[in-house]
């Protein structure tokens, strides 16, 4: 269920986006937050590499040492664009509760995926999705990568799910989640 800071939170987010756009990289931006309060914020920090994602480089930042968070802090994790495996199983295995994306990712998101039969540390794992909060916003910075970007894979047709969907999301009376 969308809460009353979700729209602010993802509007951080898509901040953190458009600095990974500036410098010409996938704008994926990452918060996280207990309640109000933010612990962290970051973006995708390399083209094309796998390892470099913003929520990656969010929970090296959030969680890297000796920290004291449990699952009883209610952290939500935004993000611009629904996390793949790497970030979701990630996510699976720190103290977040709560994932709230702008933009679904037809392509390789796994937001949605299915616990139950996986092995029973994250079978039991209840974690909230919401999607789409500022889909629209996260669908034009996405729009402007593909139209700018020079990296071979977008440009000879990658992830033509993805493109499809951010596409789709331009139009007018786009159907939102």
């Amino acid at each position: 269920m969308v809460q009353e800071n979700d729209d602010q939170m993802m509007g951080l987010a898509l901040a953190e986006a458009k600095a990974a756009l500036d410098r010409g990289i996938f704008p994926v931006g990452a918060v996280l937050a207990a309640g109000g309060r933010i612990l962290g914020r970051s973006h995708k920090t390399m083209a094309s590499n796998h390892l470099n994602h913003a929520e990656m480089n969010l929970f090296h930042q959030v969680f890297m040492g000796d920290y004291r968070f449990s699952r009883d802090d209610d952290l939500t994790l935004y993000t611009t664009l629904e996390p793949c495996i790497m970030c979701f199983g990630t996510m699976l295995h720190l103290p977040i509760t709560r994932l709230v994306f702008a933009m679904p990712d037809a392509y390789g998101g796994c937001g949605h995926v299915r616990l139950e039969n996986s092995p029973p540390r994250h079978a039991a794992r209840a974690v909230e999705v919401v999607g789409g909060v500022r889909r629209a916003d996260a669908c034009k910075l996405f729009a402007k990568f593909l139209a700018t970007t020079t990296e071979a894979f977008w440009l000879t047709g990658g992830a033509s799910h993805f493109q499809a969907a951010v596409k789709a999301g331009l139009e007018p009376n786009a159907a939102q989640i």
